[in-house]
């Protein structure tokens, strides 16, 4: 009989015969390591760069938003949230001089202290 149901001889070892020919699964593996540990490696520093660029951008957004001026930074979802508050008061004011009707009829309040005691920076 000649074809697809031959057994494991001639070579590699233990591969399975696809369309006639045998697939050589154990040097496969081996190179499949090799390129799943490169994948991993290339994702990894794909991965450090875009949080990189995301901690930037959280940095541009804190340096131009109005705000108490604290020893620490401020955190991401801080900046987020005073942004956010600062963006509506903005439409809010420019709504007014325009005599349209208000967007936002009342402005989130914030806390004005934090957890560890120091104020926290929600003003505008």
């Amino acid at each position: 009989m000649n074809g697809s149901n031959q057994g494991g001889g001639g070579g590699g070892g233990g591969g399975v015969i696809v369309g006639g020919h045998q697939s050589g699964r154990r040097r496969k593996s081996t190179n499949s390591a090799r390129e799943r540990n490169l994948r991993r490696l290339e994702s990894n520093e794909r991965e450090r760069q875009r949080m990189h660029s995301l901690n930037d951008a959280f940095q541009s957004l804190r340096e131009v938003i109005p705000h108490v001026r604290l020893e620490r930074k401020l955190s991401k979802i801080e900046t987020l949230t005073l942004a956010k508050n600062y963006i509506m008061a903005l439409s809010n004011i420019i709504c007014e001089l325009r005599g349209e009707e208000l967007p936002y009829k009342e402005l989130p309040q914030q806390p004005t202290d934090t957890s560890d005691g120091s104020q926290d920076a929600t003003c505008i």
